[in-house]
């Protein structure tokens, strides 16, 4: 009896961990004239997210969306485009990151207000 229920908790256990491991996220859509780059555990992203959804900009604006952290592409596009902007990521890069008709804008603060301003809100 004991046997069977260890093996049932490493079953559960293997099952648990098997359904969290963090699958990569699609590739970004590297023809679309506006780009937000951002990182899934990124809290200063998930200001920038909140503020497309509450505003529905995605409704108003065509962008697409790469996540970098999870994404291997995604974050080698986004310093490609970085470079295009004549940005040193020799240190690295941070997000939220946007990449609006050969413009880069690197944190929250610019990223909502090309938002608004593209969208008059």
């Amino acid at each position: 009896m004991n046997k069977y229920f260890l093996a049932s908790i490493f079953l559960a256990i293997a099952l648990v961990l098997a359904g969290c491991g963090s699958k990569e996220t699609p590739a970004v859509d590297r023809s679309a004239g506006i780009i937000f780059f951002y990182g899934r555990e990124c809290p200063h992203c998930k200001i920038v997210e909140d503020y497309i959804k509450e505003n529905k900009i995605s409704e108003k604006i065509a962008f697409a969306q790469g996540e970098v952290y999870h994404n291997k592409s995604n974050a080698e596009f986004m310093v490609e485009k970085a470079k295009q902007c004549g940005i040193n990521t020799e240190e690295g890069l941070g997000v939220p990151f946007l990449w609006a008709e050969g413009k880069c804008m690197i944190g929250q603060e610019q990223a909502i207000q090309f938002f608004k301003d593209k969208a008059g809100s």
